[in-house]
């Protein structure tokens, strides 16, 4: 009887324990990034980090010898969840030689925090990516001064604001244009010629919609941004919005503990999944990490920037249409698919309202798309997916 309860107990812990996700880490064999080590955290909900992440880290890991770690938000079940609250494997933050930062309203543990304040305590380098600048958004206790929209004197404008430079706020970032439905054409800009991390880069199409961006006091623009009127690549140009900065560099910010680091940061505001699509884009970044490291020695105008094994991203979308059941460890072979076939898109069975509202801003430019689920997704009807009622 003893032994059967023992069982019982046993079977019940393992039901009601979250399993325990093996971090994605490819290590590189050769070259100049041997011996130094890139971690990324991808958690966001919208812009597919999870996707973004892993292409990054797997060309920087096969084409230049790097080790590179991927951090994800994981649920219960041990499988990958963009936005979850849990973020395990930040320990190894010690071991990193750079930070590549891909987060949007995180709301952690403080004990997983710790390890990423430690990290800005110790005034490490960073490259970040859209919305990690409003990386926290009601976290307490603690670490409450890393949100976004903290007020007070002592951290304001919370993690975004004081390591990146600017923060989601009326004065700060905002949209610029219609997110979803309208891209964006980049240049470099005039006051980042000649700098490393544009060697190479010529002109980007970024399908993640614009963010206004002022760019930080003592901080270098990288690039121009102009709005599109259209969604897909043309000359369309919205000739009422001016142009604004697309990425900036600079070298210092203030850690948590009011402490000014000086450390270089590079950040961007593009980066949804289809972005990547784009060679420059992914030389932008490639190069961002070399010059975040200070190995800008390193950087020529025409690296190897090409994918490693599959890259199909899905559209971003906000909580919706990501790739369900999907392991770190799925995607840890260099042939592997980003994201593996099969998978079942979060959304598209039995969508709540805002399920439904965010899934029909993505079918509304995304043709092939749409196409693509009336012929694999049994039943797909895109008639259910509605805009949601306006207020």
């Amino acid at each position: 009887m003893k032994c059967l309860l023992r069982f019982v107990s046993l079977v019940v812990f393992i039901a009601v324990t979250p399993l325990i996700a093996e971090p994605l880490v490819y290590e590189g064999a050769e070259g100049p990034g041997k011996g130094q080590h890139i971690v990324f955290v991808a958690n966001d909900h919208e812009y597919r980090s999870e996707q973004t992440c892993p292409l990054l880290a797997k060309i920087l890991a096969k084409h230049y010898g790097f080790k590179c770690t991927v951090l994800f938000g994981i649920n219960a079940e041990g499988f990958i969840e963009p936005g979850a609250k849990n973020l395990p494997g930040l320990e190894i933050l010690p071991d990193a030689d750079l930070l590549v930062f891909y987060t949007r309203f995180l709301n952690l543990p403080d004990e997983q925090v710790d390890h990423l304040v430690d990290y800005f305590e110790r005034g490490g380098p960073v490259v970040a990516l859209r919305t990690s600048s409003h990386a926290f958004n009601g976290q307490k206790g603690k670490w409450a001064k890393l949100n976004f929209n903290y007020q007070g004197k002592d951290y304001p404008g919370g993690l975004g604001k004081q390591i990146l430079g600017n923060t989601w706020a009326k004065t700060g970032q905002q949209h610029y244009g219609d997110n979803h439905v309208t891209a964006c054409r980049i240049t470099p800009a005039e006051s980042g010629v000649g700098h490393a991390i544009l060697a190479g880069v010529r002109s980007i199409h970024a399908f993640s919609g614009a963010y206004s961006s002022p760019v930080p006091d003592g901080a270098t623009s990288l690039l121009d941004l102009q709005v599109l009127t259209t969604f897909w690549p043309s000359e369309s140009y919205d000739t009422e919005k001016p142009i604004v900065t697309a990425a900036w560099v600079r070298d210092s910010y203030v850690a948590p503990s009011g402490e000014e680091k000086k450390a270089r940061v590079m950040y961007t505001s593009i980066g949804a999944s289809e972005d990547f699509l784009d060679e420059d884009a992914r030389r932008l970044l490639v190069n961002g990490c070399f010059w975040a490291l200070g190995r800008e020695e390193i950087i020529k105008p025409y690296l190897n920037v090409s994918i490693v094994g599959g890259f199909s991203p899905s559209p971003y979308a906000t909580s919706v249409l990501y790739s369900e059941g999907v392991l770190p460890t799925d995607l840890s072979a260099w042939d592997s698919q980003i994201m593996p076939t099969g998978k079942t898109l979060r959304g598209l069975k039995n969508p709540n309202v805002g399920e439904s509202h965010h899934i029909y801003r993505s079918l509304i430019s995304r043709n092939e798309f749409r196409e693509m689920l009336e012929e694999t997704v049994p039943g797909f009807d895109r008639t259910i997916y509605k805009p949601r009622p306006a207020k």
